[in-house]
Order: C-alpha cells, then structure tokens, then sequence
C-alpha cells in the first residue's frame, strides 16, 4: 500500500509535493466531479492497476497554493573509490568490474526502452506524459505537425508490451479515445499546451 495526500488549497487542488490543479480549468473538471462524490483521481497519484492505495485528505482553507521546495534526498546506492588512496599505486589498480543488469523474462516483455520521435527543433513542440498499460510512464515530445498516428508508431517502438496487444490511446479529463490518426497535435485542443495521454488495452 502506498500513501498520497490530496491538498484543497483555495485555488485549487495537490497531490502531496506535486503542482496545483486549477480549479478554474475546465480540464480538471472530471477530477473534481469525483473529489465532491467523495472518490480519489487514481490516474493522478501515480499507482500501479490494483494497487492498493491510503489517501488523506488535507484542506487548507483560505490559503493559496505555494509551490513546495524540492525535497533533498540523499544517494542511496553504493559508491567507487576513484584513484588509489596511497599516491604511486594508481596504475597498478584493477577497474571495477562490469556491472551486467539481468532482466528477468517477465519485465523484459513491458519493459519501456528509450525512443525518439524525429523533432525538428525550428518548429513549434509539445511534451506528452504517456501513462502505459502496464504502470509505466514515457515521456515524449513532438511538433506540432505530428499527428495522432506518429504518437501510436511512438509508443509501440518504445514499448514491446504494446506490440502483441490492441490498445488505444486517450486523454484524462475529458476522457476522450484518439482513434482519429491522422488528426494533427496541433489542432487539438487538448493538446494546446501539452498533455497526458493514457493507454488502455482492448
């Protein structure tokens, strides 16, 4: 079980450290429809599909939002000695051996591998958050001239879960399929600044 706080500020809505929620943006209406029927935005609180999850509610009644400071969070992982301790002995040091990463059979079949789209960087662009099936997030960028097709072509090279399955690719809140592929980014309006794009197998 994971925990999320959701915060009511006055002008809007937060989901433990993240950004505001306008409550002024008709994008947010869905999500609000669902927090006064008394239900939590699962989409929003980065779960995994069946996970369970314990949500407190903290209202911060006539106070506006303020964008929270970045929590320091110390290295975790373990570390190498660079050099040799005693001076003259550098050369005579063995490297480190090679780390080899073993994926096991069933995360090598969801598992999201790095892909690019062929941006031209003189052109007008938009970041996309794609949420995957399977939990994962791909983060992405396009022009504005890409059109829903390209965005599906994306998603299926960089993800080989996608490739044996039949999905579609919709929008949050509104939820809206994209089942229209040769319609352009640029001329949606949910896309104007960017977006979030949810993938749903069939």
């Amino acid at each position: 079980m994971v925990e999320r706080t959701l915060h009511l500020w006055e002008d809007g809505f937060s989901i433990d450290d993240g950004d505001l929620y306008r409550y002024d943006d008709p994008r947010n209406r869905h999500t609000l429809e669902m927090i006064n029927r008394g239900s939590a935005p699962l989409d929003l609180m980065d779960v995994a599909p069946g996970q369970a999850v314990d949500v407190r509610l903290d209202e911060h009644r006539g106070e506006k939002y303020v964008q929270p400071q970045k929590k320091y969070k110390p290295f975790g992982g373990s570390g190498q000695r660079l050099g040799s301790p005693v001076p003259g002995e550098g050369s005579a040091t063995k490297p480190p051996p090679a780390i080899t990463t073993v994926s096991s059979t069933s995360a090598s079949t969801s598992s999201t591998t790095p892909s690019t789209m062929q941006i031209d960087d003189s052109q007008p662009t938009i970041s996309l958050q794609i949420r995957l099936a399977d939990g994962s997030r791909l983060p992405s960028r396009f022009n504005t001239t890409h059109t829903i097709g390209d965005v599906y072509e994306f998603v299926a090279r960089a993800n080989a879960g996608s490739a044996g399955r039949a999905y579609v690719l919709a929008t949050t809140f509104p939820t809206k399929e994209l089942t229209d592929k040769s319609q352009v980014l640029g001329d949606l309006a949910e896309f104007k600044r960017g977006g979030v794009v949810v993938q749903k197998w069939q």
